[in-house]
């Protein structure tokens, strides 16, 4: 009989896209929400659907509400630095376009969407528990009709080699405090929610200048 051997290989991560997980600190955002945002906002500053209540969507709760600045600070240096030293962005800087709360109730549900007029999008999680997640869906889930290339169904199981290349999908487990960053074309979004209340603060990101030379 011969013995089969593993043969020896190399891989490189081609094109890998971050998702970058930082901690802030959140209790003013929570406390800010509870005791002002609840009682003031109106049904024109609120969108309800699928079990969740977006409040100031298109708006900015940093510009509406001063005791939030030192988030947005916070935020702010943070995204910055992750633009210059981490995507290698050099020439310019960042600044918050929109800035919103959403709850979310048990049974809830965010549909896949992604962030336009925007090159860095993010949430601060305020109210989580151990089911608490956010699923990201691989750029590469959907292949364009004009590709040439056949689209085949890998297998159910776990690779054997631990690797995750044939998944479109990849589940981000998230607790109180910590902040996400990702690019904003990333396909977002999250199924059933076990988690009462759950609780968060997303935002936008544009780019002061572009190109080195466009000034926003």
């Amino acid at each position: 009989m011969t013995q089969q051997t593993t043969p020896e290989y190399g891989i490189a991560d081609l094109f890998p896209c971050p998702l970058i997980k930082m901690d802030v600190d959140h209790h003013v955002a929570k406390s800010v929400f509870k005791n002002s945002i609840v009682n003031v906002a109106s049904t024109d500053d609120t969108i309800n659907r699928n079990g969740v209540i977006n409040f100031y969507n298109d708006g900015n709760v940093f510009t509406l509400f001063s005791e939030l600045q030192p988030l947005h600070d916070s935020i702010l240096s943070k995204a910055n630095y992750i633009y210059q030293k981490i995507l290698n962005y050099q020439e310019t800087t960042l600044y918050i376009t929109n800035a919103w709360f959403n709850i979310c109730a048990v049974g809830g549900h965010q549909i896949f969407h992604n962030h336009c007029n925007s090159v860095l999008s993010g949430t601060v999680y305020l109210n989580t528990d151990k089911y608490t997640e956010i699923q990201f869906q691989s750029p590469y889930a959907s292949v364009p009709s004009t590709h040439n290339q056949i689209k085949d169904l890998p297998s159910n199981q776990p690779n054997e080699k631990g690797y995750e290349y044939h998944n479109d999908y990849h589940r981000v487990n998230v607790g109180d405090g910590q902040c996400l960053f990702w690019p904003s074309y990333l396909l977002h979004g999250y199924q059933e929610n076990r988690t009462p209340n759950r609780l968060s603060l997303s935002f936008n990101l544009f780019p002061t200048q572009v190109n080195r030379m466009y000034k926003l």
